[in-house]
């Protein structure tokens, strides 16, 4: 039960990205921007879509930092890795796929600090393939989707409001009470 609500929460982050995407794309559409830029929106709207599709995803959770979206994503990477260790037995070249993943990891950590996003709320989707290499099979990444959330607005709820809020309903009650008795 509780993968199938993780599933569905994801999914739930992802049609609410697709709806950001559409949201974007009708406001470019107003300011007159070139069709081309549009459709690089809808590609990556289509894109968003059939990761969460795909058979060969490791597509962890919302992490409050990407450093903790990356740790997520190395538990799932080693947990893959894991799985198809015991799948294919000797068969599996544990060594190239550690390198594959480091490689990937790396890369990963780069893009997100070159974009100065660490400290954003952070969702990663990564896909891979599992390749035959000298009669061995290999875990190699093929992308990592980043998905970087920014907060949208701040709001302050303080507890003084909330007790000024109980009075007002205290004094409504009471008004109400003696407009009955009348």
């Amino acid at each position: 039960m509780s993968e199938k609500a993780s599933s569905v929460s994801e999914l739930d982050i992802i049609l609410k990205r697709i709806k950001e995407l559409e949201a974007e794309i009708e406001k470019l559409r107003q300011a007159g921007v070139e069709r081309e830029e549009k459709e690089k929106l809808l590609q990556e709207l289509r894109a968003l879509v059939t990761a969460a599709r795909e058979e060969n995803v490791i597509n962890i959770r919302i992490a409050t930092t990407a450093r903790g979206a990356i740790f997520r994503l190395k538990r799932g990477v080693w947990a893959t890795m894991n799985k198809l260790q015991k799948t294919y037995k000797e068969q599996f070249d544990l060594d190239k796929s550690k390198a594959n993943w480091g490689r990937m990891a790396s890369l990963i950590i780069r893009k997100i600090n070159e974009a100065k996003l660490s400290d954003y709320p952070t969702k990663i989707i990564m896909t891979y393939d599992v390749v035959q290499e000298d009669e061995k099979y290999v875990f190699k990444p093929k992308e990592a989707r980043i998905l970087i959330f920014e907060p949208a607005a701040h709001i302050l709820a303080t507890m003084e409001e909330a007790e000024k809020e109980e009075i007002k309903e205290e004094a409504l009650k009471i008004e109400e009470k003696v407009e009955e008795e009348e």
